[in-house]
């Protein structure tokens, strides 16, 4: 097979031929990377040097995994299935659904558990340790532990110092909450790559046969990776060094969820000394003078975009910005410009992207753009996989893939409505300490319960043993989310109630989720993959509709780009935010995240500042803001005041 590779430039080029040893691409923002990793992978595979089989592709958001696919196809076609295009989370319940016998799990029927589970567990940890009214908040002791997993600490290893009540209390802690989840056969999002690592690092067997697997990987937003995740792919590449990894440090803007920023500027470079680095420098999503203030921004950086330049859009009209009064006025001014732009230049709601710093901000605007009745879309507002139709269908899923499944079991019980309330439950379960799997066995021999409750838990325990389990294992996954949804009468109940629309909705949007995991790389493993996938999913995962304006903060639109951007609350105490004000690497992120918001800008980029702004979440009262640090970086040449 030949490929083509005329579509990309030079420095992509070089790139895609550098197939073999480690490779270090700086993707500056809209350079291509994308493009330039589908093209790499797919010149392994015209070349020879590898299978599909043994081809990893490990990004960020499953979003990215799929799209990343669906490009391959166009360049190898069938071929692209057999590549292993995945997330590090998925890939690391892949390898402890195989290998996590070794620890003690039954790798059968492993689940991770989700955001609400996982802080239910970790608030019985801190009660059983003794320490609900310790001097540490429960966020404190959550927020301790991700890092921790984040760094490879095990509970036995967490408490460093001796006699260090802070570490000792948390440790405690740390150990009863991975006795909880290990007593449900159960992980949490920070355990999945914490213990692929340990897997692999205590089985020699077991790391070489990794390594041989996998003979080419290759790592989309390398900036975002954490330690953990760093000395994965060092483990499976340390015996081949087939490694690309694609970032952009100055895009680095996720340390608050672990992105350690010395993966890609210096772990990289000491373990891979002599590493190629190609510079990915042509920017084909912005103007040059949008590419030129955003640059401006981040100039004294280091580790900055180096001469990124833009090739596609030309100059464009200046960086338009405002001063406006207060959070309102910059609200009704952003609204007016967003109607202006519509009415005088036929701009598309769809194509404009209104971005802030916090969540708090949106609302004003959000108030706004109703007020005039314009269309909008807020993004990342409300937790897609928290809704309560979300979560109930997934505990169908969940308690149909492991019936001992006590949580799931306790949520679908008496959903929809069947008579089995919390009183009906209490009298099932007896003396055990909560409602689970064996509540529902042997109910022709119970004789201590009501003729009521003992007909209707046998219905539903029939339901779901004779029919809904079944099912699980002979239909395909999304043909059994139809199938639970109309036999255990979901969709009939869902047509009730005063919100029945938008929960009906909520329901067409995560049908499409599923229906990602009927292809033929789930065939053997699909609702174990879903269960796994969804339990650390977030709304970037979601199919995106545009629908209007979109809002949302900026951390919610990395990767995505639109042509005409508004970057509000650019003030000093809101962005950068007040918390980093006084810690230099927080402070730094802060200019990276500015640079990330106004690189989303293809045509048109709008900044606003109001010189008084009601503090979020305080007492109403308006208190006074400078302008942000960061305009100051940007050259007046390059900028026009909206009047």
């Amino acid at each position: 097979m030949t490929l083509d590779l005329a579509a990309l430039n030079a420095a992509q080029r070089r790139a895609v031929e550098q197939t073999d040893g480690p490779l270090l691409v700086l993707a500056g923002a809209g350079s291509g990377k994308t493009r330039t990793l589908t093209y790499r992978i797919a010149n392994i595979l015209a070349r020879g040097r590898a299978s599909p089989h043994s081809i990893l592709a490990v990004t960020f958001t499953r979003k990215a995994a799929w799209e990343m696919r669906r490009r391959l196809a166009e360049l190898v076609g069938n071929a692209a299935e057999d590549v292993t295009s995945t997330t590090f989370h998925a890939f690391a319940f892949k390898l402890l659904s195989a290998e996590g016998a070794s620890l003690g799990f039954n790798p059968a029927k492993l689940k991770v558990v989700g955001g609400g589970e996982a802080r239910q567990l970790l608030r019985r940890a801190v009660k059983d340790a003794g320490l609900e009214h310790a001097p540490l908040t429960f966020d404190e002791i959550a927020r301790v532990i991700d890092r921790a997993k984040d760094n490879l600490y095990a509970p036995e290893s967490f408490a460093q110092v001796k006699d260090d009540f802070f570490e000792e209390a948390i440790a405690k802690v740390y150990a009863r909450y991975q006795h909880l989840l290990k007593e449900r056969n159960a992980v949490d999002y920070g355990d999945l790559v914490r213990l692929a690592v340990q897997i692999l690092q205590r089985n020699a067997n077991l790391l070489t046969f990794y390594q041989n697997l996998f003979r080419y990987v290759s790592i989309d937003e390398f900036q975002d990776t954490s330690f953990a995740q760093y000395q994965l792919v060092r483990c499976l590449v340390w015996g081949h060094k087939n490694l690309c990894c694609v970032g952009s440090p100055v895009q680095t803007i996720y340390s608050w969820r672990g992105a350690d920023i010395n993966n890609i500027l210096g772990r990289f470079h000491a373990d891979f000394p002599g590493a190629p680095v190609v510079g990915l420098t042509d920017n084909y999503r912005s103007t040059a003078t949008i590419l030129d203030a955003a640059q401006a921004v981040v100039s004294n950086l280091p580790y900055r975009d180096q001469d990124l330049r833009a090739v596609a859009a030309g100059a464009g009209e200046p960086v338009r910005y405002a001063a406006l009064s207060d959070e309102r006025n910059e609200a009704q001014f952003i609204v007016a410009e967003i109607a202006r732009l519509h009415a005088e230049h036929d701009v598309r709601y769809e194509d404009i992207a209104v971005l802030y710093r916090t969540r708090p901000q949106g609302r004003v605007i959000e108030q706004a753009l109703m007020k005039r009745d314009l269309p909008y879309t807020l993004v990342g507002d409300a937790k897609f996989f928290e809704r309560r139709e979300v979560r109930d269908l997934v505990a169908y899923l969940r308690v149909c893939y492991d019936i001992t499944d006590a949580q799931a079991l306790q949520r679908v019980v008496n959903t929809p409505p069947r008579g089995l309330g919390q009183s009906a439950l209490e009298k099932l379960q007896g003396t055990d300490d909560e409602f689970s799997f064996g509540a529902l066995s042997g109910l022709d021999q119970r004789a201590d319960l009501p003729p009521k409750i003992k007909q209707t838990a046998q219905a539903f325990a029939d339901l779901l043993f004779n029919v809904l389990e079944p099912a699980a294992r002979t239909l395909p996954l999304l043909a059994f989310f139809d199938f639970v949804l109309e036999r255990a009468g979901y969709t009939a109940w869902l047509e009730q109630g005063n919100d029945a629309k938008q929960r009906a909705a909520n329901v067409r949007i995560l049908r499409p989720v599923v229906e990602r995991y009927d292809g033929p790389q789930y065939a053997h493993n699909a609702l174990a993959m879903f269960l796994a996938d969804i339990a650390t999913m977030d709304d970037d995962d979601l199919p995106r509709e545009a629908n209007g304006v979109t809002l949302a903060t900026v951390h919610a639109v990395k990767g995505l780009e639109f042509p005409v951007v508004f970057v509000a609350g650019l003030e000093e105490e809101i962005f950068p935010h007040v918390r980093s004000l006084k810690m230099p690497a927080a402070l730094e992120e802060e200019q990276r995240l500015v640079y990330v918001a106004m690189t989303r800008a293809q045509r048109d980029l709008y900044l606003t500042w109001a010189r008084a702004r009601a503090t979020p979440h305080g007492d109403g009262e308006a208190r006074e803001h400078a302008p942000s640090r960061f305009l100051a970086r940007i050259p007046r040449a390059l900028m026009q005041r909206c009047s």
